[in-house]
């Protein structure tokens, strides 16, 4: 059965791992960070895009179909995210979130983004690790959230008829992490 991993990679070769498992058909994601900066030179702007959690990328595998191996042999591909032992699986419904919540803070003009069977309680949880602004303390709240999966099925825990309606982040919040919608 395909579920969603999480796959550790070299960040200098992150890449590299990507185009890889991309030609392999495996179905990965990786949310990233949009900045948009004005230049000083001219009158135009920067778009600069980065993975939201540097050296994390979300792959979704049947391990009997393809084995863990042929992914972590990949050049810059260390491990899977594992908590006590066992290999982490991601609910599809934190990679739909974290898609979701990445619309909201693009499109700043967007009343609201409706989500389908997706809990508010959890749209909640990922727009604040979105808000952190410091990469390493969004990484450590990403993965305080991956490892309370008791937390994570309260989160998940409503009926599967779920509409959730995200408003967008308020102006002064996207400032201050200096993230601007795309034009």
């Amino acid at each position: 059965m395909e579920n969603w991993h999480l796959l550790n990679c070299q960040v200098q070769r992150f890449e590299r791992v990507y185009n890889r498992i991309s030609s392999l058909g495996i179905t990965y994601y990786y949310p990233q960070e949009t900045r948009i900066t004005a230049r000083k030179d001219c009158a135009s702007s920067r778009v600069n895009q980065r993975p939201l959690f540097p050296g994390y990328l979300f792959v979704c595998i049947d391990p009997e179909v393809t084995h863990p191996t042929v992914l972590t042999d990949i050049p810059g591909a260390h491990s899977f995210v594992r908590f006590g032992g066992q290999a982490c699986i991601v609910n599809p419904k934190i990679i739909e979130a974290l898609k979701a919540v990445r619309i909201v803070r693009l499109n700043p003009d967007c009343d609201c983004v409706e989500c389908l069977n997706i809990s508010p309680a959890l749209i909640s949880a990922i727009q604040k690790i979105y808000s952190q602004p410091d990469v390493m303390k969004r990484q450590v709240e990403f993965m305080r959230l991956l490892e309370k999966a008791d937390i994570v099925d309260e989160l998940l825990k409503e009926d599967c008829r779920v509409y959730t309606a995200i408003t967008p982040v308020p102006r002064t919040a996207m400032q201050e992490t200096s993230i601007r919608p795309v034009l």
